[in-house]
C-alpha cells in the first residue's frame, strides 16, 4: 500500500508537470525559453516527441515535500490520505481466521484465586492457501468482576503466514503466568476474550460467533469464578512481650496469619488504654506464613505519662476481600516510675552464735530524693513463722544516701536450728519498679535452745527458787494435813 502512495504521488507531480509545460509562463507547449523547467527545486525536465515537458522527481524531495505539507498543513494532508486511499480488497476465495481460547484447567466455570498464575492459550486455524494468507495479530482481553470494559493483559501475539501445523493449518500462542486480578476488590465471574487482526480486519471473539461458541475444548470466550478464602490467625501466637514492663522497655506486640490463597494480609494493632477505648491503630501488611511485629517503641506508642497504667491490645486483619478480628487480650501493664533507690540490704547477727535470743541488725541503704514520710517496713520468715512483721521507720526526702537500720531480737525459740529470710517493704516504687526487696540468712539459727548454761549463776539461781519453791508448798500442805 505505501508503494501505491508513492505512485499516485508520482503521478500527480507528473501532471502538475505537464500542465506547467503546457501553459506555464514559457508560452505555447513547443516553446524551450527559460532553460529549465519552474518545477519544484531537485527535479529535471525533458520534452517527448510530442513536446510535452516531462518533469522527473528524486524520490527524497518527495518524502521531504510531504513532511513539509505534513507540518504546516496537517488538515488537508489528511484530507488528502482520504482521497488517496484505496481500502484493501481480500481475495474472493479468502475466509477469515478461527481464533479460539483454551484453558487447560478448564472446567464449568473453574475457579481461580487472585494470586493464581494462568496459562491460557489463542488456537488460531487458517484454512487459506498460504499465498492469501496474512499475519494474525492478537492481544488477550479480560474483565474482572465488577468491571464494564475488558483490558488488555499480556503482550501481543503474532502468527505469520507460514507458522500453520502443515496437516491441520492450526497453531497456538499462549500468555503464561498471568494474574490480571490480583487487584481486584470483588468476587465473582472472570471473563476472557481474544482480539485479533488478520490484516483485513478487526475481530473479538466474544462478538463474532454466536454465544456461547464451542469447539471441542475450545471457546469463543472463557469464563471462569474468581473466589476468595479469607485469612486465618494463628491464635497462639497471639502476644505482646514482656506483659510487665516500664513504658520505655522494648514492648513488641507479635502475631501469626495464614492465607490459603497467598493473598497478602493487611493487619492492624489497636492499641486499647485502661478504660477500653482506642490508643492507636497501627496497620503493616505481611505475607501469608510469616509473623507481623509492632515495636512500641518504634511508634512511640506509651509515655512516661503512662506508668502505673494497664493497656490491652486486639488485632483486624484482611486480605482486601475478607476479612476478622481477634477477642481482646490483656498487656502490657505498665510499671511505675522509680521514686527511690534502693540498696545494699543487710543482716547482722549481735554474735557469731547466731543464737534465737540475740539482737540482729537489719540494714537498707535508700536515697529519696521526693518523698517525705518514707515508710519502710521489716519482715522476715522461717517455717515457723513466715512473714512475719517486725517494725517500721519512716525517713524524710533527701538527696543524699540513708541508711536505715533495725537493731532487734527477730526470733523465738520455736526458730532454733532453722533458716531465715528477710525483706524491707516500702511506700514508693524503687529503680526496679517493685515495693520490697530483701536476701536470705547465710546459714541457719543456733540449733541451741536453752539461753544460759547449766553452770552459770542464773542457772543455778533459778533451780534454787524452784527447789525453795517446792520446799514451801511440801510445808504448807504438811501442816495444813496433820493439824
Amino acid at each position: 500500500m505505501k508503494r501505491g502512495f508513492i505512485a499516485i504521488f508520482l503521478l500527480i507531480f507528473y501532471l502538475m508537470g505537464s500542465v506547467q509545460g503546457a501553459e506555464g509562463p514559457g508560452g505555447p507547449s513547443g516553446s524551450t525559453g527559460g532553460g529549465s523547467s519552474g518545477g519544484s527545486a531537485g527535479a529535471s525536465t525533458t520534452t517527448s516527441s510530442g513536446g510535452k515537458k516531462i518533469v522527473k522527481l528524486e524520490l527524497e524531495d518527495l518524502i521531504g515535500n510531504m513532511e513539509k505539507w505534513k507540518q504546516s498543513d496537517p488538515e488537508k494532508f489528511d484530507y488528502l490520505k482520504k482521497l488517496l486511499h484505496i481500502p484493501f480488497v481480500p481475495p474472493k476465495d479468502y475466509s477469515t481466521p478461527t481464533v479460539l481460547i483454551w484453558y487447560p484447567n478448564s472446567t464449568e466455570k473453574a475457579e481461580i484465586t487472585r494470586n493464581e498464575k494462568l496459562d491460557i492459550y489463542a488456537w488460531v486455524k487458517n484454512e487459506n492457501p498460504i499465498e492469501v494468507r496474512s499475519d494474525v495479530y492478537l492481544y488477550l482481553e479480560a474483565k474482572g468482576p465488577g468491571d464494564e470494559n475488558f483490558t488488555r493483559v499480556g503482550s501481543q501475539r503474532v502468527i505469520l503466514a507460514n507458522e500453520y501445523t502443515g496437516g491441520s493449518n492450526s497453531t497456538t500462542r499462549d500468555w503464561s503466568g498471568l494474574m490480571p486480578f490480583v487487584d481486584s476488590r470483588e468476587v465473582g465471574n472472570a471473563t476472557f476474550r481474544i482480539w485479533f487482526n488478520d490484516m483485513h480486519s478487526t475481530y473479538l471473539t466474544d462478538t463474532m460467533y454466536a454465544k456461547p461458541y464451542r469447539q471441542g475444548d475450545f471457546f469463543n470466550v472463557l469464563e471462569l469464578s474468581l473466589v476468595n478464602s479469607p485469612p486465618l490467625v494463628v491464635g497462639e501466637s497471639i502476644k505482646v512481650e514482656p506483659a510487665r514492663a516500664r513504658y520505655n522497655d522494648p514492648i513488641r506486640y507479635s502475631a501469626g496469619f495464614v492465607d490459603t490463597d497467598g493473598d497478602m494480609v493487611n493487619v492492624t494493632l489497636h492499641v486499647l488504654d485502661d478504660q477500653g477505648g482506642i490508643l492507636r491503630n497501627l496497620t503493616q501488611e505481611v505475607k501469608s506464613g510469616t509473623n507481623v511485629t509492632f515495636s512500641a517503641t518504634e511508634y512511640g506508642l506509651f509515655g512516661e505519662a503512662d506508668a502505673g497504667r494497664n493497656f490491652s491490645y486486639r488485632f483486624s486483619y484482611d486480605d482486601g476481600l475478607d476479612g476478622n478480628a481477634t477477642a481482646v487480650y490483656p498487656g502490657p501493664s505498665l510499671l511505675p516510675s522509680p521514686k527511690i533507690f534502693v540498696s545494699d540490704p543487710h543482716v547482722e547477727a549481735a554474735d557469731e552464735n547466731r543464737y534465737w535470743w540475740q539482737n540482729y541488725r537489719f540494714s537498707l541503704r535508700v536515697k529519696n530524693p521526693d518523698v517525705d514520710n518514707l515508710r519502710i517496713d521489716l519482715y522476715t520468715s522461717t517455717p515457723s513463722h513466715p512473714n512475719r512483721y517486725q517494725a517500721t521507720r519512716e525517713i524524710n526526702a533527701s538527696e543524699e544516701a540513708q541508711v536505715v537500720i533495725f537493731d532487734l531480737q527477730p526470733f523465738d525459740v520455736s526458730d532454733a536450728d532453722e533458716s531465715f529470710s528477710y525483706y524491707f517493704k516500702y511506700s514508693a516504687t524503687d529503680q526496679n519498679s517493685k515495693e520490697e526487696m530483701g536476701g536470705t540468712s547465710d546459714g541457719k539459727i543456733n540449733p541451741k535452745i536453752v539461753r544460759y548454761p547449766i553452770y552459770s549463776m542464773v542457772t543455778i539461781a533459778n533451780l534454787l527458787v524452784v527447789l525453795l519453791a517446792a520446799l514451801a508448798g511440801g510445808i504448807v500442805i504438811e501442816r495444813r494435813l496433820y493439824r
